[in-house]
């Protein structure tokens, strides 16, 4: 533990997680060094008016999860070739107006509620939407949405919690967050973060969960999670 103005301070703030299941707080656990105090564990999710998908030419290289195909696999591929040519045309339709709808909605959105990422791909804010993007190692995509963010006094450390298991995507320095605006409305729980460099993320989380944010961004505790 670390001495100054958060030392003797009350157990970590984190919502209940789901029954039968880790707490948060021992998610994040094994990677909170010893000399660190976790402050809080936040549920978090990309704005959905965010690209959903990082740019090729920034993603960062994941593991190959290729293996061999043997000749019975080799002769399975062969017959089922024809289907899933048209399997993969009908996705690929699919998938276009799902993306013309998205970029129709999204147009709408963004003049009313402000661009949900700024200062670009390199910029603090950028770097912290790949991060989550990229999302778990064991994963082909680059499209995740979802992580946990786990305030210690010195670091924001980003872990996914998922079916295989907890895994870190990333980290930054806990003086890299500026600012949490909360910016909640009928249809968003949207709440924007300003980072050192100037530039904007934007992500979704509950209320409580807001005002622990805004709170953590001043260098302040959160109140307790309600009920706890």
């Amino acid at each position: 533990m670390t001495d100054g103005p958060f030392s003797g301070l009350p157990p970590a703030f984190a919502p209940p997680s789901p029954n039968g299941k880790p707490s948060y707080i021992d998610v994040v656990a094994p990677w909170v060094h010893p000399q660190e105090r976790l402050h809080a564990v936040l549920r978090v999710r990309l704005c959905g008016m965010i690209r959903h998908r990082v740019p090729r030419r920034r993603r960062p290289v994941k593991p190959a999860r290729s293996k061999p195909m043997g000749p019975l696999h080799k002769a399975v591929a062969t017959i089922v070739m024809p289907l899933s040519v048209l399997l993969n045309l009908g996705g690929a339709a699919a998938e276009f107006l799902s993306a013309t709808l998205y970029a129709f909605f999204r147009a709408l959105v963004i003049p009313l509620r402000g661009r949900p990422l700024k200062g670009g791909w390199s910029s603090q804010a950028g770097q912290f939407v790949i991060s989550v993007r990229t999302g778990p190692s064991y994963t082909t995509g680059y499209d995740n949405e979802r992580t946990l963010m786990a305030f210690t006094d010195r670091r924001v450390l980003l872990v996914h919690d998922g079916a295989r298991g907890a895994e870190s995507l990333g980290e930054f320095g806990r003086e890299q967050l500026h600012q949490a605006e909360i910016r909640h409305w009928t249809f968003s729980n949207r709440v924007d973060l300003y980072f050192a460099d100037g530039s904007l993320a934007a992500v979704e989380v509950t209320t409580p969960q807001a005002e622990a944010l805004q709170a953590l961004s001043r260098g302040e505790l959160p109140a307790p999670w309600p009920g706890a």
